[in-house]
């Protein structure tokens, strides 16, 4: 057997594994009961992240007083993908007549006093009734200040805090707010079968969440597709909503704001390689919304968002909800907005141009935009702009909710535009900015 190299924790889909301890945690932090013999094979797979471990060794290390028939070892096997829900065996895999290999998301060794700890989020997974009775997943995290996080590409209550992309700005807010967060109908937990929501279906399932939640007075957070729903909602209901934050957010969808033939051929090109593409095991189909959206992430974060999107939704349901926001246009909701609007948006951001934050923050009474440096559709947290924006947001809500509905007494086409880390030039004159038509 290899030298042991095991991490003291192993990250695996929607699980923990505490190699020491042998202890399998689920998404919220709830020890997963293993036969003991299970157990100990996961554990000998663990200490080898990515190795290949072969038959011997784990016949040996499971019973090593006992003379077993290799069936055992299969039906463990067996056992252990049913419980990791590896149907593909994507983490535990078959190396033929040889061994098996466990490939976790991330191996972790044991963090500093302070640090985020994932096996300390703690979240409660219920479900609401959309008006057409679509069950409409939604969790809640945390204390403080409500924050409601819209539903957009990609999201799934028991994967996406856990991502590498997602998961560290999920696991902050939590800290700070009440954090409620729902998966649109069509996939993560809710409903499947269920068709992607048009936009005042994606309202109507946001005002089920809120309402089976008891939230009278909330702050929303609306990223990329996600906000459209945010900004309706918010247009339509002024007295729940106390602070809207946008972050890499468009008011129009790709199809409203692009025009020609290039632009539509292009689209319907990359629908059919992701309907055709994304439910192989070769992640190259997936990759292609990934590198538009993290450009700048490493391999683990890339392949941890290419995971995410795998378990998300169907290929099928994938391609409606690109056509659904792609056609979407809330340019005249943003006239109706009255709460204190903080608009995020990297000046570099290649999958919704500056120019669609610039729009929304125009448009918006009193609206505040900040851009910040970043390659990516938001920032990770490897890169400094993470922390930039998490301060940004943490002091705009708790100001927001201090002052309630004064704040929504500025000027109506005040633009705040400062830079974060080398965006733009600070002091830029909001006056030059006009409402875009």
């Amino acid at each position: 057997m290899h030298a042991d190299v095991s991490p003291a924790r192993l990250q695996m889909p929607g699980f923990e594994f505490d190699v020491e301890r042998a202890e399998l945690l689920n998404s919220g932090g709830t020890t997963v009961y293993l036969r003991p013999q299970v157990r100990s094979v996961l554990q000998c797979l663990a200490r080898q992240p990515g190795g290949l471990v072969s038959k011997d060794d784990l016949l040996h290390h499971v019973w090593p007083e006992v003379v077993v028939t290799e069936d055992s070892l299969v039906q463990c096997i067996a056992e252990l993908r049913r419980v990791l829900h590896d149907e593909t065996h994507r983490i535990v895999q078959t190396e033929p007549r040889r061994g098996y290999r466990l490939v976790a998301a991330a191996a972790t060794a044991p963090e500093p006093a302070g640090k985020s700890n994932p096996t300390s989020f703690q979240q409660d997974i219920r479900f609401a009734i959309s008006q057409d009775g679509t069950r409409i997943a939604y969790a809640t995290s945390g204390r403080g200040p409500a924050l409601v996080r819209t539903s957009h590409w990609m999201t799934h209550l028991d994967w996406d805090w856990r991502s590498a992309t997602m998961g560290p700005r999920l696991q902050e807010l939590a800290r700070s707010f009440r954090l409620v967060r729902y998966d649109g109908r069509g996939y993560g937990l809710s409903d499947r079968d269920a068709a992607p929501a048009t936009l005042d279906q994606r309202v109507q399932d946001l005002e089920a969440v809120v309402e089976c939640a008891a939230l009278n007075r909330f702050a929303l957070l609306g990223f990329s597709g996600g906000a459209g729903a945010a900004i309706r909602y918010a247009a339509r209901h002024p007295q729940r909503v106390f602070a809207l934050v946008l972050l890499g957010a468009y008011a129009r969808g790709l199809l409203r704001r692009s025009a020609g033939k290039a632009g539509l051929a292009n689209f319907n090109a990359m629908l059919r390689l992701i309907e055709d593409g994304w439910a192989r095991d070769n992640p190259a189909f997936r990759q292609l919304m990934t590198t538009l959206q993290w450009p700048g992430a490493n391999q683990q974060q890339m392949q941890s968002f290419n995971e995410l999107q795998r378990v998300s939704c169907s290929p099928r349901t994938a391609v409606e909800l690109l056509r659904r926001d792609a056609e979407f246009d809330v340019s005249d909701d943003l006239l109706a907005v009255r709460c204190p609007t903080l608009v995020l948006h990297s000046p570099n951001d290649a999958r919704v141009p500056f120019e669609e934050g610039r729009r929304i923050a125009s448009a918006i009474a009193g609206a505040r935009l900040e851009s910040f440096d970043s390659p990516n559709h938001a920032p990770l947290n490897t890169e400094p702009a993470h922390a930039a924006v998490k301060r940004l947001t943490d002091n705009f809500l708790r100001q927001a909710d201090a002052t309630g509905a004064e704040s929504a007494k500025r000027p109506h086409h005040h633009v705040a535009l400062q830079a974060i880390d080398g965006g733009l030039e600070a002091g830029t004159d909001s006056t030059s900015l006009r409402r875009a038509s």
